[in-house]
């Protein structure tokens, strides 16, 4: 049995983009009790929306399936040790978690067995191989420079 990953820490941020606000929810470091080649798949999960206002923020209802969603995506992967959540960004009409994950098609037959339950969600998936973590690593530097 895989032990379930100790909850997690989250530096937050916030950055403008065509003058709406974005919210950044980021890993702070790569874990020290793991070694990132185990985690060699990179996933993008995008969410477009259309905010209810001028801020660029989801609405309720959005935000509400949104949280969901996180929910199972935690539950089927990073409770099961397949992945690592390294970033939720929000903002600008569109939401986007990016994970490290153990095996890409695993992940997801997981997640589409965690999410059977939810409508069809809006959703787009890019998968790369960053066994580095280089995505992560590139992007951290620059938001603590």
């Amino acid at each position: 049995m895989t032990e379930p990953q100790p909850e997690q820490e989250w530096l937050t941020a916030t950055a403008t983009e065509e003058d709406m606000t974005v919210l950044f929810r980021l890993l702070p470091e790569i874990p020290q009790d793991i070694t990132p080649a185990d985690f060699p798949a990179r996933i993008e999960i995008i969410w477009n929306y259309q905010s209810p206002n001028e801020t660029g923020m989801p609405g309720p209802e959005d935000l509400e399936l949104m949280n969901q969603f996180e929910q199972k995506l935690v539950d089927a992967w990073q409770e099961t040790a397949l992945g690592f959540m390294t970033m939720l960004i929000t903002g600008n009409q569109m939401c986007e978690w990016q994970w490290y994950l153990k095996d890409a098609d695993q992940a997801l037959v997981a997640l589409n067995e965690a999410a059977t339950e939810l409508p069809p969600l809006p959703i787009d998936i890019h998968t790369e191989t960053d066994p580095d973590w280089y995505a992560y690593s590139n992007f951290m530097r620059q938001v603590t420079e």
